[in-house]
């Protein structure tokens, strides 16, 4: 069934600005449709001894498939609308897998480690908060999500610190790291000058870290980040893949660029040449299925996480809709080939047949969309009644 959802991504980032700036008073004046971005989740913290809220969203796809997803997680939430555009934008042009974004819930002064001189027998400050990602966060967002082993962890100015921090003394945590404009000076620069005993693990196979400044920030920021970047330079760390970057904006406006570009350099060369789609090259498209998945699966990502099935079915209407009828089959076919169960595939191609006016074949495969389609959700029963329109038009009752 041909995708209708073409300008969904504006709508929902104009819905955002809209709500946002008019707020709710103005917006009372007009009835409409409530564009829902995620949930605010309630869980109970025995950690931290209170209540807390965490936001999560899931990708459009959740809900019409068996993936499980990378869980990027945002800490404090406070760019958690900004995040999930971001993440669904990256993720439609496939520069980076679909995930989960998580709003971490704010830890007051939870963010900056308690300097080694004030340590007691119990975790406090920055090591209090790891303790309430460990054992409670992060099972709780993995028992009710389907989750693979790819987790991000991204804080900004005292959460950039922790962030760093968490990567050099509990680095399993999380497999990538982004660090924005990490408030080492805290304390008289303590963390920096203690940096050396501060990063425990210099052992970081397979992980990543992105750490960025912005180019208008205070000289003080400014000179800190210098000597992170000098000791990140000059200090034995195996196995990480890092980079560190100076952005335009100051310590508040360059937020964005954290999310936007650590993401793209995390997940670089993920993205599916689109010639290879454009032209319908089926065997190129299997090599780079088969290279990207050998390249990821270590992180629990499977094949249609690397190569969606949306995606190739976006392709095959663009192709039918230029009237390239044999490469849209050649698509739709592939497309079937590697979701053998997936009624929408076979739907699609029997668009394609029945196009090409191949009435039997068409016949063929909407009988198979319904045969495989439930019916048990609202996209499900979308499809299968398209299937049975389509099957009334070609002069079949089902």
């Amino acid at each position: 069934m041909k995708p209708s959802n073409v300008f969904r991504i504006l709508g929902v980032m104009l819905a955002i600005f809209v709500v946002s700036f008019f707020g709710p008073r103005t917006m009372a004046q007009e009835e409409g449709t409530e564009v829902v971005i995620g949930q605010s989740l309630p869980m109970s913290s025995k950690i931290l001894n209170r209540e807390v809220a965490v936001l999560v969203s899931v990708p459009d796809s959740y809900n019409t498939s068996s993936t499980n997803y990378p869980v990027f997680y945002d800490l404090g939430g406070f760019n958690f609308k900004y995040d999930c555009g971001t993440v669904e934008i990256l993720s439609r042009t496939t520069d980076i897998p679909e995930m989960i974004v998580v709003g971490v819930p704010p830890v007051q002064r939870g963010y900056v480690p308690t300097p080694f001189e004030e340590r007691g027998e119990n975790p406090t400050g920055a090591d209090l908060s790891i303790k309430f990602l460990k054992e409670e966060l992060i099972p709780f967002v993995e028992q009710h999500y389907r989750t693979n082993a790819f987790r991000i962890l991204y804080g900004h100015s005292v959460g950039g610190l922790f962030t760093m921090y968490t990567l050099f003394n509990h680095p399993d945590l999380f497999t990538a790291y982004i660090a924005g404009s990490p408030w080492f000076q805290t304390n008289d620069q303590y963390w920096l000058k203690n940096i050396e005993k501060m990063a425990k693990v210099r052992k970081l196979d397979d992980k990543f870290l992105f750490m960025t400044v912005g180019k208008g920030e205070a000289e003080l920021t400014l000179d800190t980040f210098k000597g992170l970047e000098k000791w990140m330079n000059n200090t034995p760390v195996t196995g990480l893949t890092w980079k560190s970057a100076w952005v335009e904006g100051d310590h508040g406006s360059m937020v964005g660029r954290n999310v936007y570009d650590g993401l793209l350099f995390i997940f670089s060369g993920w993205k599916m040449p689109r010639e290879s789609l454009r032209n319908a090259d089926v065997q190129t498209i299997k090599e780079y299925v088969k290279t990207t998945t050998a390249k990821w699966e270590r992180y629990g990502f499977e094949s249609p996480s690397i190569l969606p099935e949306r995606l190739v079915n976006s392709y095959g209407y663009f192709l039918l809709n230029q009237k390239e009828y044999e490469k849209a089959v050649e698509i739709f076919a592939y497309n079937i080939e590697r979701f053998p169960k997936s009624f929408n595939a076979h739907d699609s191609l029997g668009e394609a047949y029945m196009i090409m006016g191949k009435k039997e074949k068409a016949i063929e495969l909407y009988k198979m969309a319904i045969k495989l389609n439930p019916g048990d959700t609202e996209y499900a029963k979308r499809i299968l009644q398209n299937s049975k329109d389509k099957l009334r038009e070609l002069g079949v009752e089902e």
